[in-house]
């Protein structure tokens, strides 16, 4: 039994909803290190802010973000447009070696700074676009037929 992938047309889909929800978070990370550089620190709780006229207070910007890893999953789980054994083969080696990577940094981490924190939904962001990224170093590195 093998793993049934979404259809390719969902890498656009996911994309969309990915970069879209991922607009308000751009924003304030724009705002808070053009702050930085002006010297004026960031506030200690959340303040609202509108983007496009539509007001983001922190539930809707904990929903976006939530919405974002989700079209990134949709995204991660298309399929290619040519999709054979070979690209199976290197995605489960990049997923084999995105836990690795992720299992030993959390590791290194807890070791040299205990009061290191990271929340459950950056922690899988961030293994969503290691997986990204090994994945496709792992297709340009190993493209068939070149020697």
């Amino acid at each position: 039994m093998t793993f049934q992938f979404l259809p390719n047309v969902f890498k656009k889909i996911g994309l969309f909803i990915f970069v879209a929800a991922g607009i308000p978070a751009m924003k304030r990370g724009f705002i808070d290190g053009w702050n930085a550089s002006e010297g004026i620190s960031a506030p200690e709780t959340f303040e609202a802010f509108t983007v496009f006229g539509v007001m983001i207070t922190e539930p809707i910007y904990n929903l976006m973000s939530i919405i974002g890893v989700i079209g990134l999953l949709i995204y991660l789980f298309s399929k290619d447009r040519m999709m054979d054994e070979f690209l199976t083969k290197l995605r489960l080696e990049a997923v084999q070696l995105t836990f690795i990577l992720t299992a030993l940094f959390m590791f290194v981490m807890m070791v040299f700074n205990s009061s290191f924190k990271v929340s459950a939904l950056g922690l899988i962001e961030y293994q969503l676009v290691l997986f990204l990224i090994i994945n496709k170093a792992k297709k340009l590195w190993s493209l068939p037929g070149e020697e």
